[in-house]
């Protein structure tokens, strides 16, 4: 987004909270506006669910402020059947590494994690493999 979210949103939270900031109310125009423009289904002033809005002003804030700008590819480890806790421990160690390799900002450091996900077949109870997500 080439800095646009970010300055958007620097500027609103720079008239909401700047030591020359003499609003008392603040429409942040500029902000809607550039939300809009890459982000279509914020465009207009329909009601949106905020949990989208949140996370499309995270991953543009994430995506302009990246530290990496030339992102290497990484291939994600496989889980290997038969392990426990600790090839588990290390398998998530790898992801996240990887993760990082690509994704570094002040977002990532503030707003992002990693979750474990098992799944098991209520009819068969088969586990499905460990998988790791990094995410928001």
């Amino acid at each position: 987004m080439h800095g646009e979210i970010a300055n958007a949103f620097g500027e609103t939270i720079q008239s909401l909270w700047g030591p020359s900031s003499p609003h008392a109310s603040f429409a942040p125009r500029r902000l809607k506006w550039k939300t809009g423009h890459f982000a279509p289904q914020f465009a207009g002033y329909g009601q949106h669910d905020t949990q989208e809005f949140i996370a499309f002003l995270l991953d543009g804030l994430h995506e302009d402020l990246n530290r990496i700008k030339k992102k290497p590819y990484i291939e994600k480890p496989d889980w290997k059947p038969g392990g426990g806790d600790r090839e588990l421990a290390e398998l998530g160690r790898e992801c996240w590494e990887g993760y990082k390799k690509r994704n570094d900002s002040v977002i990532v450091d503030l707003f992002q994690g990693q979750l474990k996900s098992t799944l098991v077949c209520p009819e068969c109870h088969k586990v499905s493999r460990p998988s790791w997500r990094s995410n928001a």
